[in-house]
């Protein structure tokens, strides 16, 4: 339970950390400014003096932004504790499964741990897993079943049923994210009154916007049958419940499933006929789902998750910049990394000279 106090001060936070989120205005500021105005601006200087390779150099402007991103979670669960705290760790976990995957995918590939640990995020000590004693078990179901006891315990249990049935990458990669999502609805069903409703209507906003992008992909990109997609999503969200997820999954054409989309969703979507322009549309709708969090919830748990939300996405365009510059990315290919208007008669090129 969070004291009326820690409640308060926990607005207060957000409403602060907020003014740190990045305007269009911000964006295109920093898109003009040079690299190493962007590194003194962010901390990133001593990235760019000691790595050696464009490929060391974004590695370490990644961890670095997600480091920073870890640091403020630090600052927003200093006040909380019970299922309200359990509620922000459980979101900060994804990062930690990046890590699991890369373990696994090394594990397939029998690379020796040093190929691997540069690909590693460093998190925190109450998320991070035992990458060592992990890469020395002897298979994947070894490795799943040693993280059946802790906090991933239920992520482990469902993805190791699936490799034992599937027995392949992929299905064991879509149960990872399935069951991170589901962990995640469990534990709001658990939280005090005032703070279900709109956390629920906040992380419902984000599962509606995963399911779609999944079903989009898994049918009309890899080929998918309706029952193997269905298989796949999580079935409940905001808008996107069993029932019309398993209409949508039988629908042969892309344009047929954003026609029969709940109305805000559809909204949203409409004219679009590919994926990656769902992709954008469906962020745009989570920006503004979680600013309204931000801004308007009477629960600080909300505001919080909602901040973490943002500040991921911010954080995402800001490696997208320092990468295309580092790359030396024209702007217009750099603003479409970066998911950012591309102004009326930018004609985009790719490295080759190659219009776009």
């Amino acid at each position: 339970m969070t004291s009326p106090t820690s409640h308060t001060y926990l607005k207060t936070r957000a409403a602060v950390m907020a003014k740190r989120l990045f305007s269009p205005e911000r964006l295109e500021r920093m898109l003009q400014s040079p690299l190493e105005t962007l590194g003194r601006e962010f901390e990133l200087n001593g990235i760019f003096e000691h790595t050696v390779s464009q490929a060391a150099l974004n590695r370490a402007a990644e961890k670095a932004l997600i480091h920073t991103l870890m640091e403020e979670l630090g600052v927003l669960l200093r006040p909380l504790d019970g299922t309200a705290r359990d509620i922000l760790i459980h979101w900060t976990r994804k990062f930690e499964l990046y890590n699991l995957k890369a373990l696994i995918r090394g594990k397939l590939q029998n690379l020796p741990f040093d190929q691997i640990r540069p690909y590693l995020y460093e998190l925190p000590s109450f998320i991070s897993l035992p990458h060592d004693r992990l890469l020395r078990t002897e298979s994947i179901l070894e490795l799943l079943r040693s993280l059946e006891q802790g906090p991933f315990a239920d992520i482990a249990q469902q993805a190791r049923r699936v490799y034992e049935e599937k027995n392949e990458p992929f299905s064991l990669d879509a149960a990872i994210d399935r069951s991170y999502y589901t962990g995640m609805f469990r534990r709001i069903r658990r939280v005090e009154t005032g703070d279900h409703a709109p956390l629920q209507r906040l992380v419902g906003t984000l599962i509606d916007q995963q399911n779609l992008i999944w079903l989009l992909r898994y049918r009309f990109s890899y080929q998918l049958s309706p029952s193997e997609t269905y298989y796949l999503l999580i079935p409940f969200g905001r808008r996107l419940h069993r029932e019309r997820l398993m209409t949508l999954v039988n629908l042969d054409q892309f344009e047929q499933v954003i026609e029969r989309l709940p109305g805000g969703l559809r909204e949203y979507l409409a004219g679009v006929d590919e994926l990656l322009g769902a992709e954008r549309q469906l962020e745009a709708m989570t920006v503004v789902q979680a600013r309204n969090c931000l801004r308007f919830s009477q629960s600080a748990v909300t505001r919080s998750l909602a901040y973490l939300v943002l500040r991921e996405m911010d954080l995402k365009k800001l490696y997208a910049l320092v990468q295309g510059k580092v790359l030396n990315l024209s702007d217009p290919l750099i603003r479409i990394a970066a998911g950012m208007e591309q102004h009326e008669r930018e004609e985009v090129y790719d490295t080759q000279g190659k219009h776009v």
